[in-house]
């Protein structure tokens, strides 16, 4: 499960960034 959350905040991150 960790990894898997990891994993969300990675992407939410990244999607974060594309908006900015």
């Amino acid at each position: 499960t960790r990894r898997r959350r990891i994993e969300i905040t990675n992407s939410l991150c990244l999607n974060e960034r594309q908006i900015k």
